[in-house]
């Protein structure tokens, strides 16, 4: 008897971005993600399935997150094969997008520091996905999520992307920069000036061995700028840095720059978007490291007051180590996806 052979959940697709072609940081543009295909969509040959994008944090990809393997944990495309299975979630693709930069991450937005990543996301991988599978090509059937600046991401589509996405799960998304950002600035100033400045720094970075947890917020810093207050004049990193690289001292208008890509001080811009969605589903761990379950908060009351329907959870745990809450966005969006 022949063996039967192993069912390909992941299925991997490869664009040929013009969104990304010719990037200021000189990034592939011809990228390739996997996409996560029901045991259904093997089977039920007529039928057409809905997709969730899932987005990853900052300093991660979509190929990483999908086949990542740990110890004492199910590989995420098994266990959502063995939900969808017995039905306990809906039946759908789950695509893995790769919006990495040399830097760490695009935060999904389309910036002259980077490029058009969120013209990549939504419409030419979107549109990749909806011609080779049979998806719902449907905004009120297409969701978007993540954590961390992959949750951040998740609420840049929902505010900018309205007529692609009509379903938002956000988890520890990067929310009230005043609180959330803050306290990265002087762990990077600090590195910048053990490396005789950010130029310096960036080209140590790629060549060390290790890396310590001050000088990946110093990274993460620079790919913040790119995305927030891109100056291509600036050698190196393009990009204003919000404070001196002398004194640390404030710059207030690179700083505003910044608020006005905070999704708390966007909601008051989005608000129709917001209330189109059919799901807007946020969470953060009580213990967030950077906060951001206050960050979650503050994005609550400002939704509150727009009269914006949403769910909030707050969960024991914190920033790390918590890609169980993958499934719990995911039993939000079959619920909605079911109503």
């Amino acid at each position: 008897m022949p063996a039967i052979p192993e069912r390909q959940a992941l299925r991997q697709v490869i664009v040929d971005s013009l969104c990304l072609r010719d990037n200021p940081l000189g990034d592939p543009h011809v990228r390739r993600f996997p996409v996560y295909v029901p045991p259904q969509y093997d089977t039920e040959h007529e039928r057409r399935f809905p997709v969730v994008w899932l987005l990853a944090g900052y300093g991660g990809w979509g190929e990483q997150k999908a086949t990542a393997v740990r110890a004492w944990e199910e590989p995420l495309p098994d266990q959502l094969d063995r939900l969808m299975r017995a039905g306990d979630l809906e039946p759908a693709l789950v695509a893995f997008p790769d919006c990495f930069t040399r830097f760490g991450g695009s935060q999904y937005r389309n910036s002259l520091g980077t490029g058009r990543y969120g013209d990549y996301l939504a419409d030419e991988l979107v549109s990749a996905v909806d011609a080779r599978f049979r998806t719902q090509a449907d905004r009120d059937r297409r969701a978007v999520m993540g954590k961390s600046s992959g949750g951040y991401g998740a609420l840049m589509m929902a505010m900018l992307r309205p007529d692609v996405f009509g379903l938002c799960c956000a988890t520890a998304a990067d929310s009230y920069f005043p609180l959330s950002c803050v306290q990265d600035f002087g762990k990077a100033l600090q590195v910048y000036h053990r490396h005789g400045g950010p130029e310096g720094f960036v080209a140590a970075f790629a060549h060390k061995r290790t890396r310590t947890p001050a000088e990946l917020s110093a990274m993460m810093v620079l790919a913040y700028a790119q995305c927030y207050s891109p100056n291509a004049q600036v050698p190196v990193y393009g990009a204003d840095l919000p404070f001196d690289l002398d004194t640390g001292e404030m710059i207030t208008a690179t700083w505003r720059r910044w608020l006005a890509c905070d999704p708390v001080s966007m909601v008051e811009g989005h608000v129709e978007a917001l209330r189109g969605m059919r799901l807007l589903f946020l969470d953060a761990g009580t213990s967030d490291e950077w906060f951001l379950n206050f960050g979650h908060r503050v994005l609550a009351s400002r939704l509150r007051h727009h009269n914006i329907p949403f769910e909030f959870e707050e969960f024991d745990g914190g920033h790390m180590g918590v890609g169980y809450r993958v499934i719990d966005s995911l039993r939000h969006i079959t619920a909605a996806l079911r109503r």
